[in-house]
């Protein structure tokens, strides 16, 4: 008698310990699956990046990332890899990159571009370079070089 309430007992833990996990899975992968585009705020009303590595389209990249209200939208177009993302792929990705990049008007030009080019995973020497950006306080900045 001793013995069976002992396998009982070991049996209703052996089930409590595999539902917790089961839960903590299930858990575990809900926040997997969180796209970053609905976690993740972005400093940024609208962002505008084209840097070419000499002539021809092949070697450009462009990435573009827009939000006007409660809807957003962005598109990667890498030349220099062969990547183009589009939709919620490329605003996840874009999401990421402008989250982390922390701006500011009394940045040198220089610095803007580097910190950029540092986000985007991008050689700084490139033979053009264009950024415009609007924060969401309003103010705009705009790079040539």
């Amino acid at each position: 008698m001793k013995w069976i309430r002992t396998a009982g007992a070991v049996c209703i833990t052996l089930m409590l310990i595999a539902g917790c996990r089961l839960n903590e899975q299930e858990r575990e992968a809900k926040e997997d699956i969180t796209p970053v585009s609905s976690a993740k705020p972005v400093p940024y009303e609208s962002f505008s990046l084209r840097v070419n590595y000499g002539d021809g389209e092949h070697n450009r990249y462009e990435g573009m990332y827009e939000k006007k209200g409660r809807d957003e939208k962005a598109d990667i177009q890498d030349k220099l890899s062969g990547v183009h993302r589009e939709g919620e792929e490329a605003l996840d990705e874009m999401k990421m990159l402008l989250g982390e990049l922390a701006l500011n008007s009394r940045m040198p030009e220089r610095e803007v571009v580097r910190q950029v080019l540092s986000a985007f995973n991008l050689d700084s020497h490139y033979d053009h370079f264009y950024l415009k950006l609007k924060k969401s306080d309003g103010e705009m900045t705009e790079i040539k070089n």
